[in-house]
């Protein structure tokens, strides 16, 4: 049943106000879209990259990383979650691929990887730490014996520890990068997910009371301060914790702003020294139940976008890459502007040292959804949704069309030799991009065939499209007085009025047996279909193109349907193949009961063939063609006119079958032309003045 205009534009509307959030930031839409995002920063120096989402949201579920190339977001992640708004969701998603963009920018993977392979044989990378203060010195001389025992759970825990102090100043380091080389968007959207996730963090004492291990404390505060410049200190805890952090920030400042990626190593490896006295509870613990320990320990550090992981250098020469206060402050104004759920937020400013007296309260504000900048978020989140909705809707409709064909096909009675033989129809739903890349490939110059046929019969179809005044007739009701001097008689006229309907509809079923394989039969009998299918949609003609083969049962692939809603029949053609056998006498009743279903007069059904039926159970030879001929006349009694393409080397057999409808196709380039010529033919004489 055919589906209008009008309710499809009401379902793709109902669709867009029953999105969820998982539909909308996981669909291929939404993904093609952060491919653009993160195409248009990347390229700029001379990098590729494309973006996969998908939608776990698990609390202990990874937020975002990247391999070097494909960026991998989970758009259910613990961060955008919280965000209140759809608005607010979209952005911190942006935010989430401009980080990646960072990495894949400004991140020196080799090094990266090169760094944690030394240490995991027992050595430091770059070198040795030097310049200790006596703590230090103690830490290093304990380590270096657990090195060299070999001591799995050491290294284990120094693994884990290192590469999350690596991670903290690299994330700074990147989002610095990115935000000064990228002052719109993705400035605004990496400084947006550092606030959210600073006022997410736990404060010190909660952090204590969870019983985490100390090490664990020690680096979520330090990811505090790199995300916020400050720590959550709001139960005013004061304590040796506290002490260690003051004596990691200036590593952190010194190197999380370096271009040198080595200066990040070297203080990542003092930072260790700093935090191994508080490492003992994990390693103990990493000795009784190492895969319980590593979990608990992966599970009490703050997520967030994974340190990266891949091969390739660095860009260089961007320029300055750190704010000062004075800016940091205007930038957190700005995006105060943005987001305003809370009071009294941490400022994204360093500070020297931490306030720990006074409790602090919290108040919010959830129905705030920003303002300024948004507008173009939003216009932006708007297109893509209005794609997805679309897309979806129209997914589904093809589902619907699927189904009313199989719906069409069991109530069809395919007679005596066809008894028990099941008929499926086959019909993509969500046409992939891949067979539109390729029908852009090999389009071209069958489009300009298609043109080239429409011109022979565009005068004709204007003329009963727009109407027109015929004269100098020799009969009729009306006179032209002006022709009253004429000696011949032709003095009449008529009017023919303008009608916009078509009295014709083409059906096109293509052999799709494994032999078609052969001298390239199946490729010129695809280009023909889709040369005739644009032939037939420019002029407005109803058409609709099919193929068939029988493995176990009958396959129809319903490629082009009289009634498709989503405009990619076209790219669906690109999935004809040769396959397997062909019971023809089930699929050419099947198109034909098909084409009976339209109301045009003219009916006309092309049948593209290599050979005679070669079916299961016995269909074949004089049986099968005796079916085949029966069916045929059949239907042409019914006003069907079928036309057989013979492109194979069995001609014989199949102009013994169809008789007065055989074509015979000896050079197969010519075929698209030929099944033209003879559409031509039928317009011309059905349109004749």
């Amino acid at each position: 049943m055919r589906t209008s205009h009008i309710a499809i534009h009401k379902r793709i509307a109902e669709k867009k106000g029953n999105l969820t959030d998982e539909e909308f930031f996981s669909s291929p839409q939404y993904a093609a879209y952060l491919t653009d995002i993160a195409e248009g920063i990347t390229k700029r120096y001379h990098r590729t990259s494309r973006v996969k989402t998908f939608y776990d949201d698990s609390e202990d579920a990874e937020a975002a990383f990247t391999d070097n190339r494909v960026i991998t977001i989970n758009a259910g992640n613990f961060l955008t979650r919280r965000f209140p708004t759809r608005k607010l969701k979209h952005l911190s998603l942006y935010g989430m691929v401009s980080h990646e963009c960072g990495h894949i920018l400004y991140s020196d993977f080799d090094m990266l990887a090169l760094y944690h392979s030394t240490l995991s044989t027992g050595r430091f990378y770059p070198a040795e730490p030097d310049d200790l203060t006596l703590p230090q010195e103690n830490a290093l001389s304990q380590i270096k014996i657990a090195f060299a025992k070999n001591d799995k759970a050491v290294l284990s825990a120094i693994s884990l520890v290192t590469h999350q102090l690596v991670n903290i100043m690299e994330d700074v380091y990147i989002e610095s990068r990115m935000c000064d080389a990228f002052q719109g968007t993705v400035r605004y959207s990496i400084l947006l997910n550092n606030l959210k996730f600073a006022e997410t963090m736990d404060s010190v004492s909660d952090e204590m009371k969870n019983a985490h291990f100390e090490v664990a404390i020690l680096i979520n505060l330090l990811i505090q301060y790199a995300k916020s410049g400050d720590i959550n200190n709001l139960g005013g805890y004061c304590g040796p914790l506290l002490e260690v952090i003051n004596d990691c920030i200036p590593y952190i400042d010194n190197a999380a702003y370096s271009d040198d990626g080595r200066e990040r190593f070297v203080a990542a490896n003092h930072i260790l020294l700093l935090l191994w006295p508080y490492m003992q509870d994990y390693i103990e613990e990493l000795k009784k139940h190492p895969q319980k320990a590593e979990a608990a320990m992966q599970k009490q550090v703050a997520s967030g976008s994974s340190a990266p992981n891949g091969t390739g250098k660095q860009a260089r020469g961007i320029g300055k890459t750190s704010f000062d206060p004075d800016e940091q402050e205007e930038l957190r104004n700005e995006i105060q502007k943005v987001l305003d759920e809370e009071a009294g937020r941490i400022a994204l400013i360093k500070t020297d040292d931490f306030e720990t007296e006074g409790t602090g309260s919290t108040t919010k504000d959830t129905t705030y959804e920003g303002s300024g900048y948004l507008n173009d978020a939003t216009a932006d989140m708007g297109k893509v949704l209005t794609q997805v909705a679309t897309e979806m809707t129209y997914d589904e409709c093809e589902k619907e069309l699927s189904e009313e064909l199989q719906a069409e096909s069991d109530k069809i009675r395919y007679g005596n030799a066809h008894k028990g033989v099941d008929v499926c129809i086959h019909r993509m739903p969500h046409v992939d991009p891949t067979y539109k890349k390729r029908y852009q490939q090999v389009a071209p110059p069958l489009l300009l065939i298609s043109k080239r046929l429409q011109k022979c019969v565009s005068q004709k179809l204007k003329v009963k499209k727009e109407g027109a005044k015929l004269d100098n007739l020799p009969m009729g009701r009306r006179i032209n007085v002006r022709n009253a001097f004429r000696g011949d008689g032709k003095i009449f006229y008529k009017r023919k009025l303008p009608d916009d309907s078509m009295d014709i509809a083409i059906a096109i079923l293509n052999d799709e047996s494994g032999s078609m394989s052969s001298k390239q039969r199946i490729t010129y009998a695809r280009s023909a279909s889709i040369i005739l299918y644009d032939f037939c949609r420019s002029l407005n003609i109803p058409i609709a193109v099919y193929g068939h083969t029988e493995c176990y049962d009958v396959d129809l692939f319903a490629y082009a349907e009289f009634d498709s809603v989503d405009g990619n029949d076209k790219f669906r053609m690109m999935d004809m193949s040769a396959r397997d056998g062909n019971r023809d006498g089930a699929a050419l009743r099947f198109v034909a009961e098909r084409l009976m279903t339209r109301p045009e007069p003219c009916k006309l059904l092309f049948i593209i063939s290599d050979g005679q039926p070669a079916g299961s159970g016995g269909y074949f030879g004089t049986a099968a063609e005796a079916d085949l001929r029966g069916i045929k006349a059949e239907y042409e009694r019914k006003g069907i006119t079928l036309f057989a393409a013979a492109i194979g080397d069995d001609k014989p057999n199949i102009k013994r079958i169809y008789g007065d409808g055989f074509i015979d196709i000896s050079d197969l380039s010519k075929l698209p032309t030929t099944l033209g010529k003879i559409l031509i033919a039928k317009i011309n004489q059905k349109y004749a003045a």
